[in-house]
């Protein structure tokens, strides 16, 4: 200030105890977790690095959202509050500054701090305040959010009731002289403020006219009945006087003329008498506008403003319209301030607050946390307006920057709240603990904060000077107000509203893109797939840990991003991880898998255990991210769920087929196996029965010769799938292949009678034995036994596979 040449006033004054309080409160965020990581570090250089690392950056974007709360106050046209701006955001950078180089280097230079026996008094009450505050949101939302809306809905019709106000004799106590001596002017003589009105005709010389020199006196006749002023002088009092001089002052020539040669005369007495510079300070040289002048004993805005209002309206209605009236002097142009107060209030509110949600927005990546993050910053806003509209607290040019600097101080706290709520809720997606951990370990650091600031504002209440006593009271009330906006509003909020920021991308470490490694994110575009990752927790897991267990609870399901596991069924209750123990392996989980959406989507209890196999790193989604991320990203949800159907449907699809393949199909031949066969014969047998018609069954058997005394079964296999494809092109689609046991196939020939199924097995055994079917090493034999099946005698199909087994026995003999 002073090499600018500024010079102190009421606004800048207040520069130097904003930059204490300030600055106090900076430092008690970093101390308070300096001195937890110093006890647990190695080194003071340790801990302060840590402390630095993790705070800078909210410290820094505290430092930003203060300096654009009180920057806002430059787009105020009163110079005197921009001037506060300049020197407020100037001292806030330099505090950056030191806070981020001398005050490490002290740090690390200074005794480590060590808890004193004396602090644990207060600790023990601060950390049950805390508990308090954490039952209130918890436990007592219904009750604590409630009252604190009806506070909010008081004040805010208290806002209503807000008057603005500039009375510069009203900035000091009664009992000072400035105040004294202005009372005493105004009852033992004529008023210390002057009002000019200024009276302008349409054409020169107008008022040479006695009827225009007239109608001034009838003016100040009826401004002098006003009852806020004392005395008006104009150019017809000086007239009065001259012609009153020229009379040999005799009482009845204290008048204005009639006639216009005599106004003439007393212009030119005037001059000689009084000067030429009395003329020209109510008259201009062509004399067609005048000057009056009122003595006042109005001190404040709003009475100036009514005095103007009713002179105006007289003018108006009583007067030529060829007159141009306006109404102007010192207290006009102060009380004009109150104008430029409102609009300065409104714009740099509306400034301040589209800032703020801008940085809350690039912060955290959603525009409805922005808002959310606003409404406790806005609550002590509303409370001081509340309150000064209540009590009558004038919105003057120094209280109207309250609300600057409050929203820029109380984001502060926000910031440092939201940064380790979304810290702690990525632990576990559990709001409820972060809401927990996150109070005990910025709750005190952010009521310490509040106090200090509010402690440093205090002093300014022991002033003699009104506005600086009012704005330290005031200021004391918004700190107050928003603590408890971030104690009690901001966490009520998160609990419905989780938090994410961008730096939460950094943890996930893929090889490829995650969109082409996860099928979980194909299609989706760069943003969509940065709102899921932050939206999700990514968890490691170590080899032989169980994910979950066959009849857990369903949680969260997990996108597999490096690493594998098993999935294993057991019987409920019994440890998987015991090698001895009874358990069948389902299936392997790959990166890009899904593992435990069934059970998550139908909240079910798990249908199998997850043990996993190498290290791994897991995206965990549970249901309360699914909504959320529904409510913030609409799109990127919709896309979400897309995939997680398309991915549901295709495992669909690989378990009915692996089903199918399983239970109906051999691996080898192809063929039915007996389960599936005996089904399809019982149907066959009623069809046959039914209908009267035809049913044979021919049984092949199958013996292996081998010349090598350790014949190897891959050669076996090797022969029956040869055989599996050459006996499915011999036989009819209606007709049934099937494997019924190691060595024997079956063959189910619907509507044949058993002298054309005979000629068939032949044909089959002459086909089976012949040059496809031998190598050097192995020689297939083939037996056979058909059996007809006699619809009148009521035979089943058992009774008919007994038949052809007899049958295929004695032909082996």
């Amino acid at each position: 200030m002073a090499w600018t040449g500024t010079a102190m006033s009421m606004l800048t004054m207040i520069v130097p105890v904003f930059l204490i309080a300030v600055g106090t409160a900076y430092c008690l965020h970093l101390m308070s977790d300096y001195v937890d990581r110093v006890e647990r570090c190695p080194s003071r250089r340790e801990a302060v690095f840590e402390t630095f690392s993790r705070l800078t950056l909210p410290t820094a974007l505290a430092v930003l959202t203060t300096a654009i709360g009180i920057g806002s106050l430059l787009v105020n046209r009163i110079v005197a509050i921009r001037e506060f701006a300049i020197f407020s955001c100037f001292g806030i950078f330099s505090l950056l500054i030191i806070l981020l180089t001398f005050f490490p280097s002290v740090l690390v230079l200074a005794p480590t701090p060590t808890k004193k026996k004396q602090d644990s008094a207060r600790g023990r009450l601060s950390a049950a305040f805390i508990e308090l505050v954490i039952r209130l949101n918890l436990k007592h939302q219904r009750v604590v959010l409630p009252v604190l809306g009806i506070v909010a809905l008081v004040c805010g019709i208290g806002v209503f009731r807000l008057q603005i106000q500039t009375n510069p004799i009203g900035y000091f106590k009664e009992n000072t002289p400035v105040s004294r001596h202005f009372h005493d002017i105004y009852r033992d003589m004529s008023g210390s403020f002057p009002i000019n009105v200024f009276m302008s005709g349409s054409t020169d010389d107008y008022f040479e006219d006695p009827e225009h020199v007239a109608d001034i006196a009838r003016f100040q006749k009826y401004v002098e009945t006003l009852p806020e002023v004392d005395k008006t002088i104009s150019f017809a009092d000086y007239l009065k006087l001259v012609n009153y001089v020229l009379n040999r002052f005799n009482p009845e020539y204290y008048a204005l003329p009639t006639q216009a040669y005599q106004i003439r005369m007393l212009i030119n007495n005037y001059k000689i008498i009084l000067g030429e510079e009395m003329l020209t300070r109510f008259m201009n040289p062509n004399f067609s506008a005048t000057n009056i002048l009122l003595l006042t004993h109005i001190s404040s805005s709003r009475g100036f403003l009514r005095t103007r209002d009713m002179i105006l309206a007289y003018a108006h209605s009583d007067f030529s319209k060829d007159i141009r009236w306006d109404v102007t002097g010192f207290g006009i142009v102060l009380s004009a301030s109150s104008h430029l107060i409102t609009t300065g209030q409104v714009k740099s509110l509306s400034l301040t607050v589209v800032l703020v949600f801008g940085i809350m927005f690039l912060l955290f990546l959603s525009s409805k946390v922005g808002l959310i993050a606003i409404v406790p910053n806005l609550f002590p806003i509303v409370i001081n307006f509340g309150i000064m509209g209540w009590f009558g607290i004038e919105l003057s040019m120094v209280t109207s920057l309250i609300a600057g600097i409050a929203i820029g101080l109380a984001v502060d706290d926000t910031i440092h709240y939201l940064v380790r709520y979304n810290i702690e809720f990525k632990k576990d997606l559990d709001d409820t603990n972060a809401l927990a951990a996150t109070l005990r370990h910025v709750g005190r650091p952010i009521v310490f904060t509040s106090l200090t600031i509010s402690l440093g504002f205090s002093v300014l209440a022991f002033s003699s000077f009104n506005p600086t006593a009012v704005f330290g009271v005031l200021m004391v009330i918004t700190m107050i107000s928003a603590l408890v906006g971030d104690l009690m509003i901001l966490p009520s909020l998160m609990q419905h509203v989780e938090l994410v920021t961008i730096w939460d991308l950094l943890r996930l470490k893929l090889g490829k893109a995650p969109e082409l490694g996860i099928p979980l994110f194909r299609g989706l575009t760069r943003t969509q797939l940065h709102y899921i990752l932050m939206a999700g927790a990514l968890r490691k897991s170590e080899a032989g840990e169980v994910l979950f267990r066959k009849g857990d609870a369903s949680d969260s399901m997990y996108a597999v991003v490096s690493g594998g596991m098993d999935v294993v069924d057991h019987p409920i209750g019994e440890d998987p991880s015991k090698t001895h123990g009874i358990q069948k392996l389902i299936s392997h989980i790959a990166p890009g898998d899904l593992v435990g959406e069934m059970g998550l989507l139908r909240s079910a209890p798990r249908s199998a255990t997850v043990i996993v196999t190498e290290p791994s790193e897991l995206l965990q989604i549970n249901w309360k991210m699914l909504k959320r991320l529904q409510w913030l990203y609409p799109p990127a949800a919709h896309k979400l769920f897309y995939n997680l159907m398309s991915f549901l449907c295709d495992r669909l699809q690989q378990t009915t087929e692996c089903l199918s393949q399983t239970s109906h199909v051999d691996g080898l031949t192809g063929f039915y196996d007996r389960d599936d066969f005996l089904k399809i014969l019982e149907i066959e047998t009623y069809r046959a029965r039914r209908y009267g018609t035809d049913l044979s069954l021919c049984l092949l058997g199958i013996e292996f010769q081998s010349t090598d005394h350790h014949p190897k079964e891959h050669a076996k296999d090797q022969l029956l799938k040869l055989l599996g494809r050459s006996l499915s092109k011999e036989v009819r689609d209606c007709d049934t292949l099937a494997r019924i046991d190691a060595r024997t196939l079956a063959l189910l020939l619907p509507q044949t009678s058993l002298p054309d199924a005979l000629p068939i097995s032949d044909r089959l055994r002459r086909i089976l034995q012949g040059p496809d079917f031998q190598t050097e090493t192995l020689r297939i034999t083939i037996q056979t036994g058909v059996a007809g099946l006699n619809p009148g005698a009521g035979e089943t199909g058992g009774e008919l596979l007994a038949h052809a087994v007899s049958a295929l026995e004695a032909d082996g003999r």
